[in-house]
């Protein structure tokens, strides 16, 4: 009887070093479309925020007749004095399906920021709608410990220098009335001003309602803001422009680093926290103007958009549509003072800055 030995045969290690070098391919092919179909998902939430941010606009104005302000309410100012310290976004709760939250901030109003733990925990709410999944920045880099309702987007004042400023005269007078003046910009949205859908003479499928303006993921990154010298009547946009390479702030001590970043208080109605202007184009440059000694979160500045999407941001315009903005969009000469909040007339700021008036009398073309 002959027995017949069976071999089984195995890899050689040129072919197990050819079929690693094939694995890592795929992978290699495969995790960008796997990274890309994942963007896309938060890019459609996103745009899914934005719609449901314009539906909110369009309820409210349908109550009230009257488009909400940016800056509202009341907080602490010298002896509990009132002055708008809250964001539109805290008038628009109750048309978000949010009035239980309205009505626990409301509760709020004439007690400083930070004053309990009670109102920390109100005004520390995750609020989806508020918050692109895009959005990298989950820690505050000027204050880590401090948690905050996240907010990815900001009002749309328009093409002047928008600002929250207090002057000496408001801030010293008791009265209610005196810190309740408004501030109306040629964009929908100011302090303590409320606008009527007539006075969008652009028409509201040409005016930027709501707009991405992205949380910084650290100090003096992209999405933050930086102080810059000038005055309202002598700043040129570009000179902003210049402070920025695109990922970083080139000088990070003009950076604030004694309050709340940018995005990380979506209950702050100051301009810092939640306007957006059309002076330079998307992810450039955001600086508020360090004129005199007036806090960088009530003075005059260029509030730019900015988003983590590849190539641009997404607006919400005051018809309700939602439209992708590239950063490339023309902006016209950044080389141009702005316009002040009372001029009328075209803006200087190209279609980037026209999509941003309310009745500037520009013919807008976004190309699609």
């Amino acid at each position: 009887m002959s027995f017949q030995r069976s071999h089984q045969r195995g890899f050689t290690l040129v072919e197990l070093l050819v079929v690693i070098a094939i694995i890592g391919i795929l992978v290699g092919l495969l995790l960008p479309a796997v990274q890309q179909a994942r963007e896309a998902a938060r890019r459609m939430q996103c745009s899914n925020n934005l719609k449901q941010q314009g539906l909110a606009l369009h309820n409210y104005e349908s109550t009230y007749k009257r488009f909400p302000s940016h800056q509202i309410g009341s907080g602490h100012l010298n002896a509990q004095q009132q002055r708008g310290v809250y964001s539109g976004w805290h008038a628009l709760l109750p048309f978000l399906e949010q009035t239980p939250l309205y009505n626990q901030v409301e509760s709020f109003q004439n007690v400083p920021w930070g004053a309990n733990a009670a109102q920390e925990q109100v005004l520390s709410t995750s609020l989806p709608f508020l918050a692109c999944p895009s959005d990298a920045g989950t820690i505050d880099p000027v204050q880590p410990a401090r948690t905050r309702t996240l907010s990815s987007y900001a009002f749309c004042t328009g093409d002047n220098y928008a600002s929250s400023q207090i002057t000496p005269g408001e801030r010293n007078n008791a009265a209610l009335s005196a810190q309740k003046q408004a501030i109306r910009n040629r964009g929908i949205f100011g302090r303590w001003n409320y606008p009527s859908i007539g006075e969008i003479t652009d028409g509201t499928s040409n005016t930027i309602a709501t707009c991405e303006r992205q949380r910084p993921n650290a100090l003096a990154a992209k999405g933050a803001a930086t102080a810059i010298a000038g005055t309202i009547t002598t700043l040129q946009p570009i000179v902003c422009k210049a402070t920025f390479n695109g990922r970083v702030y080139l000088d990070p001590a003009g950076v604030p680093t004694n309050d709340t970043s940018v995005g990380y208080r979506a209950f702050g109605g100051n301009v810092y926290f939640a306007a957006m202007t059309t002076i330079l184009p998307p992810n450039s440059a955001s600086c508020f103007i360090a004129e005199g000694s007036i806090s960088y979160h009530l003075t005059n500045g260029i509030w730019t958009a900015g988003s983590e999407h590849a190539g641009g941001v997404q607006a919400s315009f005051a018809d309700g549509s939602v439209r992708f903005i590239s950063e490339s969009v023309d902006a016209g000469n950044p080389s141009i003072v702005a316009p002040s909040a009372q001029a009328g007339g075209l803006s200087p700021y190209g279609v980037w800055g026209a999509l941003g008036t309310k009745s500037g009398g520009e013919v807008n073309n976004l190309g699609d």
